[in-house]
């Protein structure tokens, strides 16, 4: 008895391309472009308060090495302590900004120029001590890459994000003192970049809709 080929085949599968870029590949609840003015006011008021505590206990012993003013060093530690946990403040600032940044970017544009992936929930690898002065590197300059293949794909024109911006930042925030009165300023301008281009991308998009 012979059986007649059923009607259908099995046709080989084959992955579908990227989506095409539209307004609702954006997640518009990642983009905090005010978290970057709350950053810098931190970073720059754990600055001066570092600085003025330390100045404070300095110019206590000084002044009478034999009896230093305790009050005046109490109060200069104290001081200082306080510039020091904003200092904790300012990181949990950048870290919502970055996880937002990484959540607007679509999820098949993720990736770095070299291919690798990342996720919005990397960037929490940056609590990690030690580590992170390496791994803050990657995550933020492929975020830039990952910009400017929006950019390039939506504009073409317009500036793309700071890369080495960036890179300084990173660069200054393992120098000592340097990480207190110039990273942040970087790490802001880099932010605000990145943040311009989000609008002019989002933009773009709205009017093609």
């Amino acid at each position: 008895m012979q059986y007649a080929p059923p009607p259908y085949r099995y046709e080989p599968y084959v992955a579908p391309g990227p989506m095409p870029l539209t307004i609702a590949s954006l997640d518009a609840t990642g983009h905090h472009p005010q978290i970057r003015t709350f950053y810098l006011l931190t970073a720059v008021l754990s600055a001066l308060l570092y600085a003025f505590g330390m100045a404070l206990v300095v110019a206590a012993i000084v002044s009478d090495p034999s009896h230093p003013d305790v009050a005046l060093i109490l109060f200069g530690e104290l001081t200082t302590l306080f510039g020091a946990l904003l200092i904790y403040v300012k990181l949990g600032l950048a870290l919502y900004w970055l996880n937002g940044a990484w959540k607007w970017v679509p999820a098949e544009q993720r990736a770095g120029r070299d291919g690798k992936r990342y996720t919005p929930s990397d960037v929490f690898m940056l609590l990690i001590p030690y580590y992170n002065l390496y791994y803050q590197f990657p995550i933020n300059l492929a975020l830039c890459d990952a910009m400017e293949r929006l950019r390039q794909t939506t504009l073409g024109n317009t500036q793309p994000p700071k890369r080495d911006v960036a890179m300084w930042a990173g660069i200054c925030e393992i120098i000592p003192f340097a990480n207190f009165f110039v990273a942040p300023f970087l790490w802001a301008s880099y932010m605000k970049s990145v943040d311009v281009l989000h609008d002019d991308i989002a933009t773009a998009l709205a009017r093609r809709a």
